[in-house]
């Protein structure tokens, strides 16, 4: 097998880039919405939103900070949620700096009853600031709930 010159120039570009370590923030898009992600299920108490609003620019900043200690408690404490699957399904550059992810999140939900699982199909926009992917703005597409043994009638 015989290869040209561009074809192994190539080759060598892209595995110096594999071997090359990422510098610090500048993970990819789809890991850092996963961060946030299981950093949302794992808040313990009101001291846990500025970790979460490290993950977060713009008007999504704007709105989480805006929360008072009891919306923040009630959203992220009290709801009866354990995550079960985080699932990108389409990651689409908008520019160099900015990027949509529509993505699948799924988790079971004690609060709509027992056995009770929601699925959200959800559009999020991260963009890039300072070398950190920061979340813009997350919208929600679609939103199914499944309740395991649940008789229904026609």
């Amino acid at each position: 097998m015989r290869f040209n010159m561009s074809q192994l120039v190539f080759a060598a570009l892209f595995v110096l880039s594999a071997c090359t370590p990422k510098q610090e923030g500048m993970e990819d898009p789809k890991r850092r919405l996963n961060d946030y992600i299981s950093q949302s299920f794992a808040v313990r108490g009101p001291e846990d939103r500025k970790q979460l609003t490290s993950f977060l620019t713009g008007e999504a900043k704007t709105r989480l900070d805006a929360w008072s200690d009891d919306q923040f408690r009630h959203a992220f404490m009290d709801a009866k949620r354990q995550f079960i699957k985080f699932s990108p399904k389409e990651v689409k550059p908008i520019s160099a700096h900015e990027v949509s992810i529509t993505y699948e999140l799924s988790y079971t939900d004690q609060g709509r009853g027992h056995d009770a699982k929601v699925t959200h199909r959800k559009l999020a926009r991260l963009v890039q600031e300072q070398g950190k992917w920061l979340i813009s703005e997350v919208s929600n597409i679609k939103e199914l709930v499944e309740y395991r043994n649940e008789m229904s009638l026609p």
